[in-house]
């Protein structure tokens, strides 16, 4: 029986989003906040948004994205008010653990769900505590990749395509045997596309859009690197932590696995949409990625932090044995922004 502390909506409200807004995502690594949330939050696919609240303030928010049997989990947000300091905090954490776990309890039971995922940083405590406490295991892990020029190279070869149509045997082709794929947000436009002289495409990516505050960057330099950042010419270019506007592709396919091809549509890609810098959230295991990893000049950001990890977090329906985890796991550029 769902508690009355437990309030569930497809629409959100003003407080779920000024909540969302409010969030600084992060802890031991990296520290962001999404400039752009009441967007996406509209944008967000057959959402469900679950908050628990007392004394009409909201606790927290769990949304969720409904896909198919499968549940993503986009947002996990607490009200920075209920994690002060001692009691306070500790009574609250017991509450929103007990309410979201009977949440999940009773969701398996009721309802034809195979499995809840989310991506998790791995030096982030807090969603550590989320993953462990009710149970989600790691099932994969998705490499945060940088593509920086900061002056991008213009490709005749390229062309921007509205027409899901036109690469979707590609992407079904490639992509839809993955764990997790769906089209709801990467049959949406824009794409880009690589044409050869007998105009067949032989690379393509639908790409995402958007813009954090950056507060920290990753590495044991990341606090200062992201202070001295905007003195330094030519990385300022690549990174603006006060509006830091970057490209995320997803469907990411090229013919042959061929690294001077991908350069070239990443590189066009940033020349087209006047921004410096890709970041591309891919399995690690994923076949062009394994392939072109070392072939690659990833640009200066990459040199400057590296390759950063998140995990692949699972719950699934104890009633359920047969849900598959298949390599590489299918990533939307839409779920990490």
């Amino acid at each position: 029986m769902k508690s009355s502390l437990i309030h569930i909506r497809e629409n959100p409200t003003p407080a779920i989003i000024e909540l969302l807004e409010s969030v600084t995502l992060g802890t031991n690594g990296a520290h962001y906040r999404h400039l752009d949330t009441r967007e996406k939050i509209y944008e967000t696919d057959n959402p469900l948004f679950l908050t628990l609240e007392r004394n009409e303030q909201i606790l927290s928010n769990i949304t969720f994205c409904r896909r198919n049997n499968d549940w993503y989990i986009r947002y996990f947000a607490f009200d920075q008010r209920f994690q002060s300091s001692g009691n306070k905090k500790s009574k609250a954490n017991n509450l929103i653990k007990r309410e979201i776990h009977n949440f999940f309890n009773d969701t398996f039971e009721n309802q034809n769900v195979a499995s809840f995922y989310a991506y998790i940083d791995p030096n982030n405590v807090k969603s550590l505590w989320m993953s462990e406490s009710f149970g989600f295991k790691t099932v994969n892990r998705i490499a945060t990749q940088s593509f920086s020029r900061i002056n991008p190279k213009l490709s005749k070869r390229l062309h921007r395509i509205e027409d899901w149509k036109e690469i979707q045997h590609i992407v079904r082709t490639n992509f839809s045997e993955a764990q997790y794929y769906f089209e709801a947000q990467s049959a949406k436009p824009p794409f880009y596309v690589l044409k050869d002289e007998h105009n067949k495409i032989i690379a393509c990516a639908k790409i995402n859009l958007t813009s954090w505050e950056i507060k920290r960057l990753p590495g044991k330099a990341g606090g200062l690197l992201t202070n001295i950042i905007p003195f330094i010419p030519g990385l300022r270019k690549i990174i603006r932590p006060k509006n830091h506007e970057f490209v995320v592709p997803d469907s990411v396919w090229i013919k042959d696995n061929n690294p001077e091809f991908l350069e070239e549509l990443f590189s066009g890609i940033l020349f087209q949409e006047k921004r410096n810098l890709i970041l591309w959230w891919v399995d690690e295991n994923n076949p062009l990625y394994k392939s072109v990893s070392s072939k690659i000049n990833w640009g200066l950001l990459h040199k400057l932090i590296g390759v950063n990890y998140a995990h692949v977090v699972q719950l699934t329906n104890p009633k359920n044995s047969s849900v598959k985890n298949i390599n590489p796991h299918y990533t939307s550029g839409f779920d990490f922004i």
